[in-house]
């Protein structure tokens, strides 16, 4: 129709193919340097090329990726010309193949590149609705930048990396002239706050492709909605050396792509299971979205479980925007007992869904009187709708309108938005309950003891950091009267209840063959024929080994292997090759087939280290399992802790901080016949962690760790730090709850100790009794060192910083 309007353009949130291409001096094709996941899909490396080029993509290393841009498009069904209109930079945006929209930006090159040599970024949008047709109108695509990432040695220096290149649009975005960026740390792509930035810089140093929205201020001092999206670029190799982030301001008029819909923020929380932090990201940015086009401010408030102390609710401001409301975010109300049956406010929403309405005085106490008393600063007008749960309120979003009341479409966009929000906290609250029961289950049927006598035993768990899941990760040292002691490691496989449940199951076969029979390789068998007979509805790899000691005192360790990972012996010395991978005596995983099991056995000297782990620990998303492996091969040779706790420590530290999966490890180490040597003790990791049971024999065992880690580590305040241990642990275990968590830090000038429970209930320094029969404990404390408290998720963590240099003189 002639008198019709160019057609606009709706881009996909995220790009759907991003490439780094060099293009030569002297002509030739353009050379593909690196390219993101979602540019392997597009080409049909390792995913299905006709899937929805939107759709998530599984990551991965584009090692078989086309060398050169002309073979890339051959592979993703792109037309020729846009390899040759790749190499005419630049294109500021242009129609392909009907669905897609085409940009290529010129990249300044490196200074190591080859003469002459140009550098572009080539970027594929997805277009959604109708094809592109000719003559479209020129879609908003976001400002890019290219940041490149810390080599290993730069990083152990403190480097975080550098801005190596913006495009135009992202100094319209930010304000930022591209001078001012070229060079900078990561922080000047990274806006908002402290907690914003740290989430989004450290999924940028992992290669992780990760989005947020947050306020910003430009260099102008105008404040906006910054929405963030960083891309990792994977060279042939596999390593992320590069990652692009995206700009957008997504409150300014026009804006394109998800961000134009205040909702779309909200469509992410659709998932099943979700953590609270997930929910609470979500609606954050729900709210922000809301006061850039409906309110001039917002504010949500989660009502949380009814906790036992004096049965009232807390009530916790979780998200906010705009004044007078962004200084309460953190603020937690308790509402009294018997305020729910007073307040209008929490009637649980009718059949028509949750109303928007004035926010009208309420009786005292009432959650409308908090509510108005927060909000008295906005002044009349204020409107509040409920998150409806099942049957009850979760919480309220809470409006100040803008010039013009907010009724009709307006309404109607904050009761959907207050209806997907209840929906996902329901979910995300009912997951949580499902987790909590999960990992108490799981961490019920840990060992509580791991000590064996004669040998040095560390071991531990971690649940994945990712995700809120458990899997059937578990570990156990089993004793025997004679001394000798047995080691089982195993995964079953799954992330759910039925996981753990058949964990125990497992766990509970293993000990039992393990009673009857010695021969490793024998338990295995009688374990196959326990599992098939209470059919255990899972599959699981294990290892079993058995520790005896010989008659002229050292040690044998025999083990047999169901498809689990291979045990590593590390023999005494130290150095580069010294470990041995014990992958002899492996049979498929529990209960499949009849075959005999085999038996193999090593010789341990003093000094001798084995580890048994479970896959968590060297897999992961950006590496392969092998690459894994011989990362942990290589840190446990060159691991210079002279104790168990220190190598798991090293090991943890390196590969396992921050797991994608269930992690278990068990080192085991020979203790040495003589000293230890003392140049030893710079070298040792300054940091240890232990798991103990809520249970009094927890406290010597504090104890005696924390004595042996200050004799490794040469400090002189063992007593000090002894009784700070007694004392903390002891407080765990009577009056909290959950497993209790010591982890000791040596800092410079001071030992940390920090000691964690799942109880929110401080401790005090009280006055001591008059019959002396308690109340001294943490005064005590208080005069060996700083202490404080800091809150978690689950409980608290109590620290004690005990000084280990004497203070400096006056002057």
């Amino acid at each position: 129709m002639s008198g019709s309007r160019p057609q606009r353009l709706l881009l996909r949130d995220a790009p759907a193919a991003v490439l780094l291409l060099e293009l030569p001096a002297h002509g030739g094709d353009a050379v593909v340097l690196a390219a993101d996941d979602g540019a392997a899909h597009l080409a049909g490396v390792g995913a299905d090329p006709s899937a929805d080029p939107g759709a998530a993509v599984p990551p991965g290393p584009p090692a078989d990726l086309p060398a050169d841009l002309p073979g890339f498009c051959r592979a993703a069904g792109l037309p020729a010309q846009v390899a040759a209109r790749a190499l005419a930079v630049p294109v500021p945006g242009e129609p392909v193949a009907g669905r897609w929209w085409l940009v290529v930006a010129p990249v300044d090159a490196p200074r190591r590149a080859p003469d002459g040599a140009r550098r572009a970024l080539l970027s594929l949008h997805a277009v959604e609705g109708a094809p592109v047709a000719p003559g479209a109108a020129v879609a908003l695509v976001p400002g890019a930048a290219l940041l490149a990432l810390p080599s290993a040695a730069e990083a152990q220096r403190g480097c975080d990396g550098e801005v190596e290149w913006v495009d135009a649009a992202f100094t319209r975005v930010t304000g930022v002239a591209a001078a001012a960026a070229r060079g900078a740390g990561p922080s000047r792509l990274l806006p908002g706050g402290e907690a914003d930035r740290s989430g989004l810089r450290g999924a940028v140093l992992s290669g992780r492709a990760v989005s947020a929205t947050v306020p910003d201020e430009r260099a102008d001092g105008t404040r906006f909605l910054h929405r963030v999206r960083a891309t990792p670029l994977r060279e042939r190799s596999g390593a992320v050396r590069r990652v692009v982030t995206w700009h957008a301001d997504v409150t300014a008029p026009g804006r394109a792509g998800a961000a134009a819909d205040p909702l779309r923020a909200l469509d992410a929380l659709a998932a099943p299971a979700l953590t609270r932090e997930a929910v609470v990201t979500g609606l954050g940015a729900t709210v922000r979205a809301l006061t850039g086009t409906v309110a001039r401010a917002a504010l949500v408030a989660l009502a949380d479980e009814p906790h036992a102390r004096g049965g009232s609710t807390e009530v916790e401001v979780v998200a906010a925007a705009g004044e007078p409301f962004e200084g309460l975010l953190g603020r937690v109300w308790r509402r009294p007992p018997g305020a729910r049956g007073d307040d209008p406010l929490l009637e649980a929403p009718g059949p028509g869904g949750p109303r928007l309405r004035p926010l009208a005085g309420g009786a005292p106490g009432s959650a409308s009187a908090w509510l108005e008393r927060l909000t008295s600063p906005a002044g009349p007008g204020v409107s509040v709708v409920a998150l409806p749960g099942r049957g009850h309120v979760l919480g309220w979003l809470v409006v100040v309108p803008g010039e013009d009341a907010v009724v009709g479409e307006d309404g109607a966009v904050l009761r959907a938005a207050a209806h997907r929000a209840g929906l996902a906290v329901e979910n995300a609250r009912l997951h949580a309950r499902e987790h909590e029961l999960s990992e108490t289950l799981q961490r019920s049927m840990l060992p509580e003891d791991t000590a064996v006598e004669g040998l040095d035993v560390w071991a531990f768990y971690a649940p994945n950091a990712d995700h809120a899941q458990v899997g059937g990760d578990w570990y156990d040292v089993l004793r025997a009267p004679d001394g000798s002691a047995g080691v089982v490691i195993g995964d079953v496989v799954g992330h759910d209840v039925e996981a753990v449940a058949a964990m125990g199951q497992m766990r509970s076969v293993v000990r039992s063959a393990a009673q009857e029979l010695d021969d490793p390789g024998s338990v295995l068998m009688r374990v196959d024929q326990l599992a098939a007979g209470v059919s255990i509805p899972r599959m699981a790899s294990l290892v079993y080994a058995t520790l005896q000691r010989l008659d002229d005192g050292g040690w044998e360790v025999a083990w047999s292997s169901a498809g689990h990972l291979p045990p590593l012996l590390r023999r005494a010395g130290g150095g580069t090759g010294v470990v041995e991978v014990l992958s002899d005596a492996t049979g498929t995983l529990v209960g499949l087939g009849e075959r005999p099991r085999p038996t193999r056995e090593r010789a341990l000297r003093p000094g001798d280290v084995l580890v048994f782990y479970t896959d968590g620990l060297i897999e992961a998303r950006h590496r392969p399992m092998r690459d894994g492996m011989e990362v942990l091969v290589e840190l446990l040779a060159a691991s210079r802790a002279h104790d168990a706790a220190g190598i798991g420590e090293e090991l943890l530290q390196g590969l396992g901080e921050s797991p994608e999966d269930d992690t278990a490890i068990v080192v085991v180490r020979v203790p040495e016949e003589v000293g230890e040597p003392a140049q030893r003790v710079a070298d040792t990791p300054r940091r240890r962690r232990w798991q103990l049971p809520s249970e009094p024999s927890s406290v010597g065992k504090a104890r005696h760790a924390t004595l042996r880690a200050c004799a490794v580590w040469g400090l002189g305040v063992g007593p000090q730090a002894e009784i700070v241990v007694s004392e903390l642990v002891a407080n765990a275990v009577l009056h909290g709850w959950g497993p209790v968590g010591l982890r000791l830090f040596d800092l410079p000038g001071a030992l940390r100790v920090e000691v964690e429970d799942d109880s929110p209930e401080h401790p005090r320094v009280v006055q001591a009794r008059p019959d002396g029969a308690g109340g001294h404990g943490m005064r005590v404390v208080a005069t060996l060192g700083r202490w404080g408290v800091t809150p978690t998720r689950r409980g608290k963590i109590v620290w004690v910083e005990v000084p280990t240099s004497p203070p400096a003189a006056p002057a």
